[in-house]
């Protein structure tokens, strides 16, 4: 997954040369110590003039107060500052208050931290919220492509474009199936590309398919791939189907390998699952996997999940054919037993979102009427309220319990969760 890069500035307002001194003494040991956690070096700000003109998610020590303007500055030149650093001394905690409350009233993610001096800061936990701030904050402009149109059985997993883009901010970009046909048709096979997707197969825990299928599925991921960066999509679902079809393959390996690179990648134009794919990868800083529900156990309080693509990266795997139509390449992942898990999916107009969590207690079972990956969940809350909670045929799953951060996306966009 991408990798969230910080920056750490200090601002202040020297009215006097003793202020001056203190906010340089401020600056030089936090800067000192935040290098350590990875945090790149902004400055020292004792002007609105001096803010630089860039982009970045900030951590601001506020080191006195007149600083409001400066901080607003920050935001208005491509940073965004995330946590702002207060402590009891020269007003730092007033000004700290009133360019937070600027920032929220423009729709910004933005927490005061506050200490009662700056030997107190705890930086680990200051580094730590600015991270989760700024997964928060990574989704908002996102682009999701909806490569031909949902497929017929889906039924209730559109969306509401208008209601989506407003609340969450993010952008659905349709374009036809065809343009993922050209792009295969153009995409042969060089050595370097032959050479991995032998790698993929040696990589394997088991083979069957023929060499010639899983040449045939690499071409499509490198499809899918073109088009995804053709039109700078963060997030795709495709009308996978029809593909068998017109290409004589699969797009389940595609979407493995595009979601372990970080490329939010769903199947069957599912809209609402693609984009609580998108939303569950960004939080937790792992792939998510579009999954069915298949089989319940009211006494166990456990679900089983089953679809032929899951992250690559997501555990040991095997290389299967589709299940429905016994051609192409579809994966079948092993997720570690007693690993964590969140189980999600948004409604088509962002007003609601089931949510569950949950420990695995066993996968890759290989049950012979279900589609390949299969996970089985021990839920920590009630199976019954999951599925009276459902929202459609598929969930969202990714490898973390991210419940408390999915609650506080949800609690700043008036989600309402419906929590099992």
């Amino acid at each position: 997954m991408r990798e969230l890069r910080l920056r750490f500035y200090t601002v202040a307002s020297a009215l006097r040369p003793e202020t001056e001194r203190y906010a340089r003494k401020v600056y030089e040991e936090l800067s000192k110590a935040l290098k350590a956690y990875g945090v790149e070096d902004g400055g020292l700000i004792l002007s609105p003039e001096d803010v630089p003109a860039r982009g970045e998610f900030a951590i601001v020590a506020v080191a006195t107060g007149g600083t409001e303007t400066a901080i607003l500055k920050l935001y208005e030149s491509g940073s965004r500052p995330l946590i702002l650093v207060a402590t009891g001394l020269a007003n730092s905690l007033a000004a700290a208050l009133e360019a937070a409350a600027a920032l929220k009233a423009r729709g910004e993610a933005v927490r005061v931290e506050y200490f009662k001096d700056w030997s107190a800061v705890d930086l680990g936990a200051v580094v730590e919220g600015a991270k989760e701030l700024a997964r928060l904050c990574s989704i908002r402009g996102t682009r999701i492509g909806v490569l031909g149109k949902p497929s017929p059985w889906l039924v209730a997993s559109s969306v509401d474009r208008g209601a989506v883009s407003k609340k969450l901010k993010v952008e659905f970009v349709d374009m036809p199936l065809s343009e993922v046909v050209e792009a295969f048709n153009r995409a042969g096979l060089d050595e370097r590309d032959v050479e991995r997707a032998k790698a993929i197969a040696r990589a394997a825990a088991r083979v069957e398919v023929k060499e010639a299928a899983l040449y045939a599925a690499y071409r499509l991921y490198l499809a899918i791939r073109e088009v995804a960066e053709r039109y700078a999509l963060d997030a795709l679902t495709i009308r996978c189907f029809d593909l068998i079809d017109q290409l004589g393959t699969t797009a389940c390996l595609a979407l493995a390998l595009l979601n372990a690179e970080g490329i939010v990648a769903g199947c069957e134009g599912d809209e609402q699952t693609a984009l609580t794919m998108l939303v569950l990868s960004r939080l937790a800083g792992k792939p998510a996997w579009i999954a069915n529900p298949v089989q319940v156990d009211y006494a166990r309080n456990e679900i089983t999940l089953a679809h032929c693509t899951a992250p690559l990266n997501a555990g040991p795997y095997r290389l299967k054919t589709h299940y429905e139509t016994g051609v192409g390449v579809g994966v079948d992942v092993v997720y570690e037993k007693g690993a964590r898990v969140t189980l999600a999916r948004i409604s088509g107009d962002a007003s609601a979102m089931t949510l569950a969590t949950g420990t695995v207690v066993k996968s890759g079972m290989e049950l012979p009427m279900h589609c390949r990956t299969q996970v089985r969940v021990r839920l920590d809350g009630d199976i019954r309220r999951l599925l009276e909670n459902a929202l459609g045929n598929h969930l969202a799953l990714v490898q973390a319990d991210i419940a408390p951060l999915l609650k506080t996306y949800a609690k700043a966009h008036d989600i309402h969760v419906l929590e099992a």
